[in-house]
């Protein structure tokens, strides 16, 4: 189980705020609305692992955060006083190697592999989730069948697998790197992303199941929270503040 301590809806720190002190504790430099941030979290909850968050205003960045990160982005992981490492998929893989007591990866080189031609295989998830947000007047034919098609390789995995999550009986690996985009598909109310049971009826069942983890449960966003989210994108207004009164 998660800490209970741990603040996931920390005010997000912008130009001018000072950088906290180091704590000793491993810290999450994040973004509570970001879907490639959510991957680091949700390893870290399934981890079991107890860290602090230090979420980041990423319009109006702090000048301390390259510093912090190479590429002055999130996710990083801060694991000694100035050690920082970045990037979703590289956080991870750290963190297995680290805290291997609960494994998420396969430690079979092929399985491994697999699970990154899984996570590979989600792009054009994530590709139409953004165009339905942001630019939906650049969603064509070929859009749309990249999605379907990615829905029935995953659909496809599932019934080859025969288990409740692509990790196996719990998630894993893939599961937690994958899942920010479902999150995000399932909260807009648009029928280009649905994904239909007479069609998918184990992709939709393993929606449900992921629902219900604890590491993700945790860290879900409200309904409201990602519906404001998705207005002001589409007005060209976002501002991380006025999301955080909503959390």
């Amino acid at each position: 189980m998660v800490s209970p301590k741990i603040n996931f809806n920390t005010k997000h720190l912008g130009k001018g705020d000072p950088l906290p002190p180091w704590s000793g504790k491993l810290r999450v430099y994040n973004m509570r609305l970001c879907p490639f941030a959510q991957r680091t979290i949700l390893t870290l909850n399934a981890k079991q692992i107890d860290y602090e968050v230090i979420n980041i205003d990423l319009v109006n960045k702090p000048e301390w955060l390259p510093t912090k990160s190479i590429f002055g982005k999130v996710p990083t992981i801060e694991v000694e006083d100035g050690v920082c490492i970045c990037e979703s998929l590289i956080i991870a893989e750290y963190l297995e190697e680290v805290y291997p007591e609960i494994p998420l990866i396969s430690k079979d080189p092929i399985k491994k592999a697999y699970e990154k031609i899984i996570i590979e295989a989600s792009e054009p998830i994530f590709v139409m989730y953004f165009k339905v947000m942001r630019t939906p007047d650049t969603i064509n034919d070929e859009t749309l069948m990249s999605y379907h098609k990615a829905l029935t390789f995953f659909e496809g995995q599932l019934r080859n697998r025969g288990t409740r999550f692509l990790g196996g009986e719990k998630p894993g690996f893939a599961d937690y790197m994958i899942w920010p985009w479902f999150e995000r598909i399932q909260s807009m109310n648009d029928e280009k992303l649905k994904i239909k049971s007479a069609k998918f009826d184990l992709l939709v069942a393993y929606i449900e199941n992921m629902y219900k983890d604890p590491a993700v449960s945790q860290y879900l966003l409200p309904k409201d929270v990602m519906d404001k989210l998705h207005a002001e994108y589409k007005t060209g207004k976002f501002e991380v503040q006025s999301i955080e009164d909503l959390l």
